[in-house]
């Protein structure tokens, strides 16, 4: 099957309580910013999947719930001060209860700040909104070096 220039593209994105939808997916990334200023690996970790992929902006891969864990617990101790603010770029619900969203986030310690764009894919269940996979990447020149400079 080949597609003609000349046809009509699809959209990715099907209307169906978006707004439900789009609240669900905003409250969850304001529960991520809570949870990292508490220092709350189980809460911040709470909204993924036990099967999720996750790609951090430096490229690791983390499989599943245990190993994601495993690395937020251990960012967390090494940057005890750390802060994030996540911006939602777009949401675009695909039917079948699922979502791709375009993030970005700002993170900042005592130390740096950096920006990363990320591609995050929700699923629901149960009436709740779980991440199953994410793929994150550094902003080409938004590392800030801070501290005693400043």
């Amino acid at each position: 099957m080949t597609v003609d220039s000349y046809r009509e593209r699809p959209r990715a994105a099907v209307a169906t309580d978006s707004e439900r939808a789009v609240a669900a997916i905003t409250e969850v990334f304001g529960s991520l910013e809570t949870a990292l200023v508490a220092k709350d690996a189980i809460a911040f970790d709470r909204v993924f999947t036990d099967d999720v992929v996750f790609i951090n902006p430096a490229g690791s891969v983390f499989q599943g719930w245990d190993e994601l864990h495993a690395y937020h617990l251990e960012a967390m101790r090494n940057s005890p001060d750390a802060e994030a603010h996540y911006t939602i770029l777009a949401v675009r619900l695909i039917g079948g209860g699922h979502a791709i969203v375009t993030v970005e986030q700002t993170l900042r310690t005592p130390d740096f700040s950096v920006t990363n764009r990320g591609t995050w894919v929700f699923t629901e269940r149960d009436d709740c909104w779980w991440v199953c996979s994410v793929h994150n990447t550094n902003v080409a020149g938004s590392a800030v070096q801070l501290g005693a400079d400043r």
